[in-house]
């Protein structure tokens, strides 16, 4: 129960740096994700692990993916025992119905009276009818059974998506991760709700039916019971035939949903690089692919589906068949006979019924393949224990850091040693690739360094539970994440409790008052999907009011005017500076007008501390910041409107720079 709570506690206080960590993506989160797994595991990432799944169910100590999702099943297991009764109920009603015809033949081939027949004629008519309120209720508990399972399952991999946090969810595509969360958890729905209610029902529905016809005649039961054996040992057979074809039917799936996930995000780019058509015709051809492999695996389930059937009509016609020259024999009564030639079809029907849930439930199998690897993967970074120690004052402490995204790969920082005082502000610059927003990531613990500690006051942030860690931290970032909601939800997702007067003075403070006031139905207006229904600078207004309504002691300001055009970016500099009064507050800007007025820069090079001081100090003392001034363009160093490092190179290919700017 401890671990939930503390699950929920996280993913809770995670929420803000969550909607933030947009402006940390890229490869190399992955990278440090597949590290610090490759540490537990001594796998080399996720894409190892997707394509050894099989290899691991078959070694000792790992269950067969049919037994753990059995675990799944917790939850929902009253249901599904529901549902097993009411289809057990089913087949007895169609063996009662073949003994009251059965019966009633027997009378009217005997002559007997209608007074003796029609009660068992009625009695066929109530079990139809009872028949029908049975498969009604049996729908009915397979839906019940599917919504537990469903929200069960998609609670849990919401949770688990928070405790992996940006360090997992920004390393893989979107698509994928949809794929499984979505619609992987709707095939499971089917498989629980229907083959596995089913596949019990079945089993022990036929067992009793054979068990019965083999009372009438043991010749006929042993014929009825070898034609059922292979009827269930068809699927087997035909399972090792898909395997593959399951497997790679998904996999595919998933990475074809992510191609078209990708080609609606980015239809702006498209249409602006006239790309659309060229997009367009790339995801035909993989669709067509799609589709001609989609055929060639539902061939092979349609010979399954055809041998079974074969197996059915064949087993029912050679007991019948047998039935008749046992008749004549005298070993069978007409009566017997009769159930033979009315019951026979009965032994089969639930494995034909089982056939069909099987159908639609089998790519479950390899859907389930995904989830467990949702579910089982490592986070890059692990609370600590409830009783972790709290942070004291708002300081901040870089001590002889060192981190690398992979220990093949150069570190992105490098002995970097640095302190913030409470209530400081202090700016990080640098050309593209220093490491500045590594540190901002590390801050916010998305990943661990390699050597050397990170503290916050006096507490190592490995130490401190990350709710408390995350709850004294605000961010304003470059890029602004808004959720599809009231722009009121958006201001409040770091506070929800505040009041609407503290909403107002936030919105005030943060210059957004005005034009959220101009809105068709002011704080309820819908922002639409990433806020694109409001501007760039009126988005940051958001994010400032966000950021003062949480009222953190510790304020990182990651380029948050970088995007913002000359005419905004005086208000919003102004917002920013009434923020960060009297709070902690880590500056990463490439514009000089929000790094001058800060109590010291530091400046970083190659992953290294290369200098601090004021501006005014650099210039005189470090060659590599003059020479980043005087990149701006203009011979006066201190003009507002310049960029420090523009002339670099916007980022190298080597796959360990990652999120480091």
């Amino acid at each position: 129960m401890r671990a939930i709570i503390n699950k929920r506690r996280t993913g809770g206080a995670s929420a803000e740096a969550a909607a933030a960590a947009g402006s940390y993506h890229g490869a190399a989160e992955q990278e440090v994700a597949d590290q610090q797994r490759s540490k537990k595991s001594g796998s080399l990432g996720t894409s190892g692990a997707a394509s050894s799944e099989d290899e691991r169910t078959k070694r000792p100590g790992v269950m067969p993916v049919g037994a753990r999702l059995l675990r799944l099943s917790a939850g929902a297991r009253r249901w599904m025992a529901l549902g097993v009764l009411v289809s057990l109920t089913i087949t007895a009603t169609y063996v009662a119905q073949g003994v009251l015809i059965a019966s009633a033949l027997v009378r009217i081939f005997d002559g007997a009276e209608w007074q003796e027949i029609v009660p068992l004629l009625l009695g066929t008519l109530l079990l139809l009818a009872v028949r029908t309120v049975l498969l009604w209720a049996g729908e009915l508990v397979a839906v019940s059974t599917g919504v537990a399972i469903k929200a069960r399952l998609r609670r849990r991999l919401y949770e688990q998506l928070f405790v992996l946090g940006p360090g997992y969810t920004t390393g893989v595509r979107t698509g994928t991760v949809q794929a499984t969360v979505v619609d992987g958890v709707e095939k499971l729905e089917t498989y629980f709700s229907k083959f596995l209610v089913q596949l019990i029902a079945a089993v022990v529905g036929s067992a009793a039916i054979l068990a019965g016809m083999a009372v009438v005649d043991p010749m006929i039961g042993a014929v009825l019971a070898g034609a059922a054996v292979a009827i269930s040992a068809t699927p087997l057979i035909a399972r090792r035939l898909q395997a593959e074809r399951s497997a790679w039917f998904w996999d595919s799936w998933r990475q074809l949903g992510g191609e078209y996930l990708d080609a609606l995000q980015g239809m702006t780019t498209l249409k602006v690089f006239d790309a659309s058509g060229r997009r367009g015709r790339q995801l035909s051809e993989r669709s067509w692919d799609f589709y001609r492999a989609s055929i060639r695996f539902v061939s092979v389930a349609n010979l399954r589906t055809g041998a079974m059937g074969l197996l059915s009509a064949g087993g029912v016609a050679l007991a019948v068949g047998l039935g008749a020259v046992r008749l004549s024999t005298g070993a069978l009564t007409a009566f017997q006979l009769l159930l033979v030639l009315l019951l026979a079809r009965e032994a089969f029907r639930p494995l034909e019924d089982l056939q069909k849930a099987y159908h639609s439930a089998y790519p479950a199998i390899s859907a389930a393949r995904g989830v467990f690897r949702l579910l089982e993967s490592e986070p890059v970074v692990t609370d600590p224990a409830e009783n972790g120690v709290s942070a004291g004052s708002g300081a901040i402490t870089f001590d002889d850091v060192t981190f690398a995204y992979r220990p093949s790969k150069p570190a992105v920082l490098t002995n970097v040693s640095l302190r913030i005082d409470a209530g400081e502000t202090v700016a990080l610059v640098g050309r593209s690739g220093a490491g500045k927003s590594t540190v901002v990531a590390l801050l916010l613990r998305f990943f661990d360094p390699q050597t050397g500690r990170i503290c916050l006051g006096d507490a190592d942030l490995s130490t401190l539970p990350l709710a408390d860690l995350r709850q004294r931290i605000a961010l304003v970032s470059q890029s602004t994440y808004l959720f599809h909601g009231t722009v009121r939800a958006n201001l409040a997702l770091g506070a929800p409790h505040v009041s609407d007067e503290q909403i107002d003075d936030a919105a005030r403070s943060a210059g957004a008052y005005e034009f959220i006031s101009r809105l068709p139905h002011g704080y309820e207006t819908l922002v639409g999907e990433r806020g694109l229904t409001l501007s760039g600078g009126e988005r940051q207004r958001i994010a400032i009011a966000r950021a003062l309504l949480k009222d953190a002691p510790i304020l990182v300001l990651d380029e948050a005017t970088s995007s913002i055009d000359a005419a905004n970016e005086a208000e919003i500099q102004q917002a920013l500076d009434r923020l960060s009064a009297g709070r902690t507050t880590l500056v990463i800007a490439h514009r000089l007008s929000s790094v001058r007025a800060a109590d010291r820069i530091v400046l970083l090079e190659r992953g290294r501390l290369a200098a601090t001081g004021t501006h005014q100090e650099l210039l005189e003392s470090s060659a590599a910041y003059a020479r980043l001034v005087a990149a701006q363009g203009t011979d006066d160093p201190s003009d507002d409107d310049a960029h420090f490092g523009d002339d670099a190179p916007s980022r190298r290919n080597d796959e360990s720079e990652g999120i480091a700017r």
